[in-house]
């Protein structure tokens, strides 16, 4: 298994959301205030912006074929585990019909 470490910066994030438009203001500084007011985190970059440490490994990679009359119909799963080593923990699930994209969904 591979752990990759999220380097990549966005460099220009406009937030989407209100709790975006707050984290951008800085009236939410940490994941807690986030949960202690029951918040719902609708965009990824809220969490790259409070956790900037944060490594993702794939857990399990899977296939499925579903028999069509033009053929067989090939479809990945990917199961990723992302975490910054200090107690935040979440996993992701993606679906594609190339295994690249379905990790790239499970992740973001």
């Amino acid at each position: 298994m591979s752990y990759q470490k999220s380097n990549e910066q966005v460099a220009v994030w406009k937030p989407r959301t209100a709790l975006g438009q707050m984290v951008i203001e800085n009236k939410i500084s940490s994941m807690e205030q986030i949960y202690e007011n029951g918040m719902r985190i609708q965009e990824s970059e809220i969490v790259k912006h409070l956790l900037p440490d944060i490594k993702s490994q794939v857990v399990h990679v899977g296939i499925v074929q579903k028999q069509t009359d033009a053929g067989e119909m090939t479809r990945f799963s990917a199961l990723v585990a992302v975490g910054n080593e200090a107690g935040w923990f979440g996993i992701g699930m993606g679906k594609a019909s190339q295994m690249r994209i379905a990790i790239d969904k499970a992740t973001i």
